[in-house]
């Protein structure tokens, strides 16, 4: 101890900076070193629980990604499918509506045939008529005084019923 003594340190001092640092080491670990490591630890444990938490989180986010990817997948599948229904019911209807136009187009052409078949022979038949009348009225004229009306009249009938046999309109 006398080397001690000789470097300035005495023992007693030697003790009591032992038994101070022994009192600032319990006071430190008890008030101060003790709540640091718990709350170290707390907050490590709150950030290992936020991790999982997030790996949960984003695992759940996946599935709901897939899930959602999985029925925009059908849902495309099912427009598609309902889209070529509509569109082979559409030509299925177009190929109707343009049968039925067609049909009435036919219908149509042959009304206006006969149509045209009918007038054209009352046409016939008034032009027939009239020229009678004015056949039958020349002959009359021409021979004014020298036969009766009806039998011009029948002899006129007569000859245009004969060209009528023979040349056909």
């Amino acid at each position: 101890m006398n080397a001690l003594e000789n470097l300035g340190i005495d023992a007693w001092g030697l003790v009591l900076y032992l038994v101070n640092f022994g009192i600032l080491a319990f006071v430190l670990t008890k008030l101060l070193y003790k709540p640091i490591l718990k709350t170290l630890d707390e907050r490590r444990k709150n950030i290992q629980e936020n991790l999982s938490e997030a790996e949960r989180l984003k695992t759940d986010f996946q599935k709901e990604m897939d899930q959602r990817s999985a029925e925009h997948a059908n849902l495309v599948k099912q427009m598609q499918l309902e889209l070529a229904e509509t569109r082979s019911a559409a030509e299925t209807r177009a190929k109707a509506v343009i049968a039925a136009a067609e049909a009435k187009r036919e219908t149509l052409l042959t009304e206006a045939n006969a149509q045209i078949e009918d007038m054209k022979q009352r046409l016939v038949a008034d032009v027939e008529q009239e020229l009678l009348k004015k056949i039958e009225a020349i002959a009359l004229r021409a021979m004014r005084d020298g036969a009766p009306k009806e039998s011009v009249k029948k002899s006129v009938t007569d000859a245009w019923k004969e060209l009528q046999g023979s040349n056909t309109l």
